[in-house]
């Protein structure tokens, strides 16, 4: 307990410099869109209207719960900007906190569930940069101590350093605007409020799960004490949890009124159960199209309330091409979008290998390659991070990018990146450690035995 404590304290320090960071700017309201937005509101006065037809900006989408929170702030600050600026400050707090109570769900790893949700954190406010130096001072350190230690036996510490390297990728990687767009833009709360309420559904959803279902030991190996053999740990009483069910359910209806992207939150819920799987539990898949029939009632009910087709911003932001490839790369393989820049370099012949952008490119894949192998010692959360995130953004690839689009999947991929730190500081020790020494050879039969006949 005192663990966990521990790292909610840690979890809530690190949401102060996003509180810090609030936008007050009369700005805020000056964005064509938001002007638009607050003016439609306040003509037409009727705030659960909206749960009836198309939202303030009339280009198809249904989002009512965003829209009831501009309604809010519309009653409670009128024209003060600062009023608005402090709810968006607030829906990115809520999202840092809810990430980190659903990944103590999932892991149950205090250090683990903090680290990510730190991590995140620090997305808003632009300082996981912080952590580009000391990660990559001690690659050096690593590289250094390794090589003193084991010389050319490169498999003992290469790793290490490969992993470290790709850590800072993969927290590079996590600059995507989401500060600008979510606490500097009123339009970015449409994120913020849908991915309050699906990590809301995520996390109720595993509580649920972990509280209540039955989750068998492992096999017992021949090293096992005869008297923990053939055991089996009993489901903890069910009482009232299936009411963190229900809420999840709800949670993704709320979801599904707040922003498109949350089409994929049944899915994301469906990783969350495929994950509590390999951990053993057995969890009820019944749950799942409870999930899924929220996504097929959202879908007719938008299709009876909003204008048929795409409309003119819509056909604006749909994209194809390279655009989507590059995109859904960055997710899935972020090293080979250099593949075709590596290619155009070695058409230069010797001359090519002058620069360093074809050794750069070669250690980027090399460090991505070796970090997804290396994955493999934490994999079941390395594998919902870095699947969930992906599972997140996939529809938003096909849009021209805009910073939130990127808000819930870098919630998530924060888990991939912080299960990357752990196994490269694991790494990182084991070659810092003195080589392991051959046991001298044991004579047979051993020096004042007895003979054996």
């Amino acid at each position: 307990m005192k663990r966990w404590i521990g790292a909610f304290i840690a979890v809530v320090l690190s949401c102060v410099p996003i509180f810090l960071a609030r936008s007050t700017n009369p700005s805020l309201l000056l964005d064509s869109d938001t002007g638009v937005l607050l003016q439609t509101i306040r003509q037409k006065n009727a705030p659960f209207s909206w749960f009836l037809g198309d939202w303030p900006l009339y280009n198809h989408f249904y989002r009512p719960i965003p829209t009831l929170a501009f309604e809010l702030d519309n009653r409670l600050y009128g024209t003060n900007a600062a009023g608005y600026g402090l709810t968006n400050d607030l829906l990115c707090i809520a999202c840092v906190l809810l990430l980190f109570w659903f990944l103590r769900e999932l892991t149950d790893r205090p250090a683990l569930a903090a680290g990510a949700a730190v991590l995140f954190a620090l997305q808003h406010v632009g300082y996981q940069s912080w952590l580009v130096a000391p990660v990559m001072y001690l690659a050096i350190l690593t590289a250094i101590l390794g090589f003193a230690r084991h010389r050319f036996k490169i498999r003992y510490w290469v790793p290490a350093v490969l992993v470290l390297y790709y850590s800072v990728v993969e927290i590079v990687g996590m600059d995507s605007g989401v500060g600008i767009k979510t606490v500097g833009w009123l339009p970015g709360r449409t994120a913020t409020v849908m991915t309050v309420f699906a990590l809301f559904a995520m996390a109720a959803y595993t509580r649920y799960e972990r509280l209540s279902a039955d989750r068998p030991d492992p096999s017992p190996t021949p090293m096992d004490p005869p008297a923990t053999r053939n055991t089996e740990s009993r489901p903890k009483p069910k009482g009232t949890v299936v009411v963190w069910a229900v809420l999840s359910v709800i949670a993704v209806a709320l979801a599904l009124a707040s922003y498109e992207q949350a089409v994929m939150v049944p899915a994301a819920l469906l990783a969350v159960a495929v994950t509590m799987r390999m951990n053993r539990y057995r969890v009820r898949w019944g749950w799942q199209a409870a999930f899924w029939l929220m996504l097929v009632g959202y879908l007719v009910l938008r299709k009876m309330i909003i204008p048929p087709g795409a409309s003119g911003y819509q056909l604006q932001q749909f994209r194809s091409g390279a655009g989507v490839r590059i995109s859904l790369l960055d997710y899935i393989l972020p090293f080979a979008n250099g593949i075709p820049s590596f290619i155009t370099d070695l058409d230069g012949g010797l001359l090519s290998l002058v620069g360093a952008s074809p050794y750069l490119f070669v250690l980027s894949a090399v460090s991505n390659l070796t970090a997804f192998f290396q994955a493999r010692r934490r994999w079941i959360f390395a594998l919902a991070g870095y699947g969930m995130s992906i599972i997140a953004y996939l529809p938003m690839a096909w849009l021209h990018q805009f910073g939130h689009y990127h808000y819930w999947p870098m919630a998530l991929r924060s888990l991939f990146a912080a299960t990357l730190l752990w196994i490269a500081f694991d790494l990182a020790v084991n070659a810092w450690s003195p080589p392991t020494r051959q046991a001298p050879l044991r004579l047979d039969p051993a020096p004042g035995s007895l003979l054996h006949r």
